[in-house]
């Protein structure tokens, strides 16, 4: 639905060629549609973060839409829908299969910083990078500092994605 061509491509290329882009940083990157979202939290499971990725997107355009209406807000939905599908990139390099189990791969940077970037480093539009630097980090809403409206959004449905996929299904033990 983005209809920015370039701003498209950049950010389907991301997804499927994902790079951080620093050569020092030897992380191999995990499947983007095999990792959970986090391990002994939210999506925890094969496919999480790819499931939580595209529930929270549509939360956030559902939020943008009413907002639009309720309040005339103007929104970038070009912005808000490439942040909210790279929102959590950076978690590629920061979860490793090790037999059956998830694990951290001993990365230190938060997932937001390292998300954002990397979309810096491919000239994403700033208010991309923005969106994913604070919708928060591996600490929950202290990394958070949204300062647009789309940043916003993008913090609230992920937050809420991730919440209400915690209630029904509980937090893994």
């Amino acid at each position: 639905q983005i209809k920015d061509k370039k701003l498209r491509e950049k950010t389907i290329k991301m997804l499927q060629e994902p790079e951080m882009g620093n050569p020092e940083m030897n992380y191999p990157a995990s499947r983007f549609d095999e990792i959970p979202a986090w391990v002994g939290s939210h999506h925890d499971y094969k496919g999480g973060e790819a499931e939580h990725t595209i529930s929270m997107t549509k939360i956030a355009l559902d939020l943008a839409e009413h907002f639009e209406k309720k309040y005339d807000a103007k929104i970038n939905k070009d912005f808000l829908i490439a942040g909210a599908l790279l929102h959590d990139i950076g978690k590629i390099f920061l979860l490793k299969k090790t037999g059956k189990r998830w694990e951290h791969t001993g990365l230190t940077l938060d997932h937001a910083d390292l998300g954002a970037a990397m979309l810096f480093a491919k000239g994403f539009p700033e208010d991309v990078v923005h969106i994913v630097a604070a919708h928060g980090g591996d600490m929950g809403q202290q990394g958070a500092n949204p300062r647009t409206l789309e940043a916003t959004i993008v913090f609230y449905a992920d937050v809420i994605d991730a919440a209400v996929e915690s209630n029904v299904h509980g937090t893994p033990k």
